[in-house]
Protein backbone atom coordinates (compact mmCIF):
# COMPACT_ATOMS: atom_id res chain seq x y z
CA UNK A 1 0.00 0.00 0.00
CA UNK A 2 2.85 2.39 0.78
CA UNK A 3 4.24 1.91 -2.72
CA UNK A 4 0.84 2.66 -4.29
CA UNK A 5 0.43 5.86 -2.28
CA UNK A 6 3.94 7.23 -2.67
CA UNK A 7 4.11 6.25 -6.34
CA UNK A 8 1.07 8.40 -7.03
CA UNK A 9 1.57 11.30 -4.61
CA UNK A 10 5.25 11.34 -3.68
CA UNK A 11 6.24 13.68 -0.88
CA UNK A 12 2.99 15.63 -1.27
CA UNK A 13 0.96 12.85 0.36
CA UNK A 14 -0.36 14.02 3.74
CA UNK A 15 -0.19 10.41 4.88
CA UNK A 16 1.37 8.50 7.72
CA UNK A 17 1.69 4.72 7.43
CA UNK A 18 2.25 3.13 10.81
CA UNK A 19 3.21 -0.52 11.07
CA UNK A 20 2.28 -1.49 14.62
CA UNK A 21 2.72 -4.59 16.73
CA UNK A 22 1.05 -7.86 15.78
CA UNK A 23 1.05 -7.13 12.04
CA UNK A 24 -1.28 -4.17 12.34
CA UNK A 25 -1.22 -1.46 9.72
CA UNK A 26 -2.79 1.96 10.07
CA UNK A 27 -3.00 4.68 7.43
CA UNK A 28 -3.93 8.19 8.48
CA UNK A 29 -4.02 11.52 6.70
CA UNK A 30 -4.15 14.86 8.44
CA UNK A 31 -4.85 13.05 11.71
CA UNK A 32 -7.83 11.08 10.38
CA UNK A 33 -7.69 7.29 10.17
CA UNK A 34 -8.21 6.13 6.58
CA UNK A 35 -7.41 2.46 7.09
CA UNK A 36 -6.90 0.24 10.12
CA UNK A 37 -6.09 -3.32 9.18
CA UNK A 38 -7.28 -4.72 12.52
CA UNK A 39 -10.57 -2.80 12.42
CA UNK A 40 -11.21 -3.98 8.85
CA UNK A 41 -10.86 -7.66 9.63
CA UNK A 42 -7.10 -8.20 9.65
CA UNK A 43 -6.51 -8.62 5.92
CA UNK A 44 -4.48 -6.35 3.72
CA UNK A 45 -6.76 -4.19 1.58
CA UNK A 46 -7.81 -5.27 -1.88
CA UNK A 47 -7.05 -2.92 -4.76
CA UNK A 48 -10.59 -1.51 -4.66
CA UNK A 49 -10.00 -0.40 -1.06
CA UNK A 50 -6.56 0.99 -1.91
CA UNK A 51 -8.17 3.06 -4.68
CA UNK A 52 -10.72 4.40 -2.18
CA UNK A 53 -7.92 5.41 0.18
CA UNK A 54 -6.05 7.10 -2.67
CA UNK A 55 -9.21 9.02 -3.59
CA UNK A 56 -9.49 10.27 -0.02
CA UNK A 57 -5.88 11.45 -0.23
CA UNK A 58 -6.58 13.23 -3.55
CA UNK A 59 -9.49 15.05 -1.95
CA UNK A 60 -7.29 16.23 0.91
CA UNK A 61 -4.61 17.46 -1.48
CA UNK A 62 -7.22 19.28 -3.57
CA UNK A 63 -8.63 21.01 -0.51
CA UNK A 64 -5.13 22.13 0.46
CA UNK A 65 -4.61 23.62 -3.00
CA UNK A 66 -7.82 25.65 -2.76
CA UNK A 67 -7.09 26.94 0.74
Amino acid sequence: MATEIWHEFGEDAPVTLIPVADGRLEVSADGEMLFDRKAEGGAYPEMKRVREIKQQIKQRLASRGSA
